[in-house]
């Protein structure tokens, strides 16, 4: 006996028999990409700016697994004339400050306006500029390396991300009101900029404060998730999408 035969005489109503397919192919798929690319879910969606031309909001992104393969940073690159995504060096994906990733639960709880907590966070898709060790200047003119890892940096921003932190000071409380299309609430008094990655809040003696995603610290060798492969463009609005449904909301109701 076929096992499709087998499965479809198995004294279950239908929608059980669907569940149970749905789950085999969906466990068959994340095995698969655990063997050949060393995560069990290699696809995420890009949910900001900070690396447009190169990689755009909603698109999906295949990241191969840090265990599989090499970091090959900007200045290395150069050397050999490698790229990708159009520009010199890997494209990574990241644990900002070796926070643990946000999970289905911590999505649903931001979608209704409450914070996932400090020791989680988004992980970041930045590009690998450097690798410095502990003690050597992150920057030219900065501050030491409290520790060895990567200086990364989002194509489109300004900044390096262990430059993008700063405070803002009551006097430039303002540019929250500013900058409110880039910007959403994600619990109290707590914002992120969706085009830096700032997490900005107001402290008890009422400055306000933008925490970068990696402000004055490396990234780590662990916390790296993975490498950037490849994209499909545009597929990844269908994740975003309660997202922005949510924005939208709160921009009427405010």
């Amino acid at each position: 006996m076929r096992i499709e035969e087998w499965f479809d005489n198995l004294p279950l109503p239908g929608l059980a028999k669907d569940i149970i397919f749905v789950v085999v192919v969906v466990g068959g798929i994340s095995l698969l990409s655990q063997l050949l690319l060393g995560l069990w879910t290699p696809m995420v969606a890009v949910e900001s700016g900070s690396m447009v031309p190169n990689l755009n909001i909603g698109d999906i992104v295949l990241v191969q697994g840090a265990s599989r393969t090499d970091v090959i940073a900007w200045d290395e690159a150069e050397k050999t004339g490698y790229t990708a995504f159009n520009n010199p060096g890997d494209v990574i994906l990241y644990r900002p400050y070796g926070k643990a990733s946000l999970n289905l639960l911590d999505q649903f709880k931001m979608l209704l306006g409450f914070a996932p907590g400090k020791e989680k966070a988004t992980p970041i898709i930045h590009r690998a500029l450097r690798y410095v060790n502990a003690g050597e200047p992150m920057w030219q003119g900065g501050p030491a390396a409290p520790f060895s890892g990567y200086i990364t940096k989002g194509d489109h921003n300004e900044v390096i991300d262990q430059e993008a932190g700063q405070i803002f000071g009551m006097a430039k409380s303002s540019y929250i009101d500013a900058n409110r299309e880039n910007i959403i609430n994600v619990g109290g008094e707590i914002y992120l900029d969706k085009n830096t990655g700032l997490i900005i809040y107001e402290t008890t003696n009422g400055t306000v404060v933008g925490e970068g995603i990696s402000y004055l610290t490396p990234v780590k060798d662990e916390w790296v998730i993975g490498v950037a492969k490849a994209k499909i463009p545009l597929v990844g609005y269908v994740r975003l999408l309660p997202s922005i449904i949510y924005d939208e909301i709160k921009k009427l109701v405010s």
